[in-house]
């Protein structure tokens, strides 16, 4: 039997059929219907909340999550509901506006990407000279490899005769890509991608000059289907279409982030020859329409780790008709293709000194090492840090708390300085370094009683649904009417991922023979790390007290990485040499790294 479900959403209203006993959440995700998902339809975040015209029963779980408050305005949560009779829902208004970090340093090394052209004048064809269009080309090539696609060799007659027999080939590495008429060598354009669990950068790149023409950086719209890899992978891996969805989604910004290029700097799809994409393993697979089951089950194997060539039209990319995505390799199924980038970019592979390099993103990956060598590992701490588990969460939008600043009151501020709407990451570590420093949290991270304290912020202390909470906004001041508040739950969410990233330090400084103390420097890559205030998280135990006055915000490494790669073949060519320089130390096999999260989820006041 099938339904009518009408959707309300951002002033527009749409009627779908669907079958009865379709769960709600999967039915708006198959829908292309933008629902916050991060935890993937476990049932365990509360952002997948919609409102429903028609009187419909809850769970008692699902009360606790969203509070009475929310249950009695008909608001429930997507995952927990089967359709079984007709529906009208009204989704709450997307915040899509974006803070993402996509600043790269000036490139200053020679330019000699990969791509290249050169003129030349093929001789004449004649009675004495029968020599074929496709050989002639060959003859005059700088490689014997040339391409034999199909297509290409079709349009070699019109395209040497267009000009005279005047024509530019173009190269990638030593092979013959493609033959243009006439001299077109004026114009060679690449493209480098990082993409992320949470956000993607794409750089528009003048191979010639090394300039970065345009950025373009939007939030992964995979975000819906999972905020985190686990999520995705699970929902790739169970659902019918999943992994046909993930990747049409990410292909289909892709090309709207090639449109703005062109219709930004009138650069033509044909004249952008190559995309460079870093990312962590989970999303190059889901690129690649690879399946990436096995990388969430021990013993977690990726189907490939190694740089990959592959015809951008195959993937359904727009940019030259025979140009190249180029995917840069990574090392395992949690050190990717993102950390290598990021470990050229900061150089850290060929320094003399012991440094380390920390990525905290939706995962936290930790680089240990120097010239000598590397040791490389992952920890699943990101959630908590991209407002995912976090009951006012939200990530780096406009509205987003991203500074707390305990005073005589509660100051704070909001990206884009509008009406909050949630915690950041920023914020959220502002705001327990806040709590843990004026006595509100104790060192094991229990808030204390309101009647138990004197404490000129203690009104702020609140009971929400049986749940101990810090008020920060009252809903008077915030975008929703709702209260922001940091509650008992979310602490402890932040202890998991501060525990679970100092842990992973102390186990590769252990791994190195080395010590805390050794170390030089600390590298902080990624948005959230680059945003955070550095004496807070080292307040709260995220990076080690011991490295105090070493850190050092290095923004969009991997972005940075995958330009450099771009421009330079010298510089794509070392990441194969610092892949097999990294000693990969998996932390779900390693019973010390165990004991060091336990001994970490404490705090130090």
């Amino acid at each position: 039997m099938d339904y009518t479900v009408k959707i309300h959403k951002d002033g527009s209203e749409t009627v779908e059929k669907v079958k009865e006993g379709t769960n709600l959440l999967r039915f708006l995700q198959k829908n292309n219907i933008d629902v916050s998902a991060p935890c993937g339809g476990k049932g365990t975040c509360g952002k997948c909340k919609v409102r429903i015209a028609e009187s419909l029963d809850f769970f008692g779980k699902e009360k606790n999550i969203l509070g009475t408050k929310k249950i009695e305005e008909g608001y429930r949560l997507a995952c927990y509901h089967k359709i079984e009779s007709d529906l009208e829902l009204f989704l709450d208004k997307k915040l899509k506006e974006a803070k993402i970090l996509s600043e790269i340093k000036k490139n200053t090394r020679k330019i000699e990407p990969v791509v290249k052209k050169v003129y030349t004048e093929l001789k004449y064809p004649g009675v004495n000279d029968q020599q074929a269009d496709y050989d002639r080309i060959l003859s005059f090539a700088q490689s014997t490899r040339i391409n034999d696609d199909l297509d290409f060799i079709r349009e070699i007659p019109q395209i040497i005769r267009k000009d005279n027999f005047k024509t530019t080939l173009v190269y990638f590495g030593k092979k013959l890509m493609a033959v243009e008429a006439g001299d077109t060598t004026g114009k060679l354009f690449g493209v480098a991608m990082d993409i992320g669990t949470t956000t993607v950068v794409g750089y528009l790149m003048n191979l010639l000059s090394g300039e970065v023409l345009s950025t373009y950086s939007f939030l992964n719209p995979q975000a819906k289907f999972g905020a985190d890899v686990i999520s995705r992978i699970d929902y790739a891996s169970r659902e019918k279409e999943g992994l046909e969805q993930l990747n049409r989604v990410i292909v289909d910004k892709i090309n709207k982030m090639i449109s703005h290029f062109t219709l930004e700097k009138g650069v033509k799809e044909g004249e952008i020859y190559t995309i460079f994409v870093a990312g962590n393993t989970t999303m190059l697979h889901l690129l690649l329409g690879i399946s990436p089951h096995n990388l969430s089950v021990a013993p977690f194997i990726p189907v490939t780790t190694e740089m990959h060539k592959v015809k951008a039209r195959e993937l359904g990319i727009h940019i030259h008709p025979l140009g190249v995505m180029l995917v840069l390799p990574g090392v395992s199924a949690y050190i990717g293709a993102d950390t290598l980038a990021a470990i050229l970019s900061s150089g850290i592979y060929k320094k003399r000194s012991l440094s380390l390099l920390i990525d905290l993103g939706t995962n936290g990956e930790m680089v240990l090492g120097s010239k000598k060598g590397l040791y490389a590992c992952s920890t699943a701490a990101g959630p908590a840090f991209e407002g995912a588990n976090i009951r006012n969460g939200v990530g780096g939008v406009k509205g987003a708390i991203d500074r707390v600043y305990f005073k005589n009151g509660i100051e704070l501020s909001t990206l884009g300085n509008q009406k909050a709407c949630g915690l950041c990451g920023s914020g959220i570590v502002d705001a327990v370094s806040g709590l843990l420093f004026n006595g509100l949290v104790d060192s094991s991270g229990k808030m204390v009683q309101k009647e138990k304290t004197s404490h000129i912020f203690k009104e702020r202390i609140v009971e929400l649904d049986g749940i101990r909470a810090f008020k920060l906004v009252d809903g008077k001041e915030s975008v929703d009417g709702e209260d922001i508040v940091i509650t008992q739950r979310d602490i402890r969410e932040v202890q998991n991922a501060k525990a679970a990233i100092a842990a992973g330090i102390r186990i590769l400084v252990k791994e190195a023979g080395v010590t805390i103390n050794d170390i030089d420097k600390v590298y902080l890559a990624g948005g959230f790390g680059s945003y955070i205030d550095i004496e807070n998280a080292i307040h709260i135990g995220i990076i080690p007290k011991e490295l105090r006055g070493k850190v050092e915000s290095i923004g969009n490494a991997a972005g940075e990485g995958a330009v450099q790669s771009l421009l330079s073949a010298n510089m794509l060519n070392k990441l194969n040499k610092i892949k097999k320089r990294i000693h990969y130390v998996e932390l779900s096999a390693s019973v010390e790294f165990m004991e060091e999260f336990v001994e970490a989820m404490g705090f130090e006041n």
